[in-house]
């Protein structure tokens, strides 16, 4: 009689699948279908070798966390400091244009024109709501949006242990992913805004979990966590479809009212930093065109964008209720791994689009990084599994 495979390779299979996943575009660009079955081949083989020397690992890392981790930032910015001038030196149309597009927004903003640019050479048109904007803001007077990378994935690094529990298994998911993940690496690199608009949402939402559920938080500390979440969602379209699962996820600790309170809240931040910037120019609100990217289907298959968010809806909504009627386990950790699922949603749908069209593997999409959006959701929900630790989590499963 067979045995069934473990919580812990399930977990490390799911990881490495999103993980590979997330470059297949870039993958297939260079080395063909094959080389994307190589890849995750070799990306599954990296992952599980990993998680047989995080054990052998846990006491070095534990004793050296603080050196290990001030090292890791040193190469963070020496790699950045040698790779992005080169990177960015190719111009436009080679390079990758997110940090110009941001930095032209912000510094459009600054002398009070709107930050959504008319088309230019420079930059393509600017995709993020203005709540990316605002997260920018510190970085682009300091010099350059792309410098967001170098604060947000220390960020992450010290987030995940305190969520983890585990200086080890945070340490792996700073080092091996960036690693062995083209995407994570070239977004590093051009220092586009992906990186750290996924991580500074998974933050935020830690942040809001903590206030709101657990030990009780104060007023004001309540506030400010919807604050920061709402402008984190109003940062892409798409993470504004996590806020109902985070309100189930709050019910499901805290109860209805705490729940209604928090989403309301969080909600009215989304749209009141959103709707003024676009009542002030309906037509120039770029970001409403960001719907195009998943439009690559809809001259052979009629309306398979406006189907793609519909599905991606359904998602977020079976989310929501799994969250509620499902008992068993941590419950955030299963909120991050809904996350990624939803994030995730269409992306898979429109590779599955292009394949069927296409009649063979396509993984065009993914060309564009967009995978990275779910992945730092996956690794707080599943990346425990590096050393065979489960989650500490921020909250009790249950009230």
């Amino acid at each position: 009689m067979s045995r069934k495979p473990s919580e812990d390779t399930i977990s490390l299979l799911v990881l490495s699948a999103l993980i590979a996943f997330a470059s297949s575009g870039l993958v297939q660009k260079y080395a063909g279908t094959a080389g994307v079955l190589g890849y995750l081949a070799a990306v599954t083989a990296a992952v599980f070798l990993t998680r047989a020397l995080g054990g052998r690992l846990s006491g070095f890392c534990e004793k050296n966390f603080k050196i290990l981790a001030g090292l890791s930032a040193v190469v963070l910015v020496a790699g950045f400091v040698v790779a992005h001038p080169i990177e960015d030196s190719r111009g436009p149309g080679k390079s990758s244009d997110r940090d110009e597009g941001l930095n032209l927004a912000v510094t459009r903003a600054f002398r009070g024109e709107t930050p959504y640019y008319p088309p230019n050479p420079e930059a393509g048109p600017l995709s993020v709501l203005p709540g990316s904007i605002a997260m920018a803001v510190p970085f682009v007077a300091a010099g350059d949006s792309a410098y967001q990378n170098l604060f947000w994935l220390p960020v992450f690094l010290l987030v995940a242990w305190r969520y983890l529990g585990d200086k080890t298994a945070a340490l792996l998911l700073m080092a091996v992913p960036l690693a062995i993940s083209p995407s994570l690496l070239y977004e590093f690199v051009s220092g586009g805004d992906l990186i750290t608009n996924s991580i500074f949402v998974a933050v935020f939402f830690l942040f809001a979990i903590h206030a709101w559920t657990g030990n009780p938080g104060t007023a004001w500390l309540r506030v400010a966590s919807c604050v920061l979440l709402g402008v984190a969602l109003a940062s892409r379209a798409n993470f504004v479809l996590l806020l109902p699962p985070f309100a189930a996820l709050v019910w499901r600790l805290s109860g209805f009212r705490q729940a209604l309170v928090a989403s309301v809240l969080t909600g009215v931040v989304v749209l009141a930093i959103t709707i003024p910037f676009y009542l002030n120019d309906p037509a120039g609100f770029t970001p409403f065109l960001s719907k195009q990217k998943l439009a690559v289907a809809d001259s052979r298959l009629p309306s398979a964008s406006t189907l793609l968010v519909g599905v991606t809806a359904l998602a977020s909504m079976a989310a929501t209720l799994l969250l509620l009627l499902k008992r068993e386990g941590d419950a955030v950790t299963r909120f991050f791994r809904s996350c990624a699922l939803i994030t995730l949603t269409p992306m898979i749908c429109v590779v599955v689009i292009s394949t069927i069209l296409s009649r063979q593997p396509d993984f065009t999409f993914m060309r564009d990084r967009f995978g990275i959006m779910y992945l730092f959701f996956a690794f707080l929900g599943w990346g425990a599994c590096l050393s065979g630790k489960k989650a500490a989590g921020v909250v009790p499963t249950d009230p």
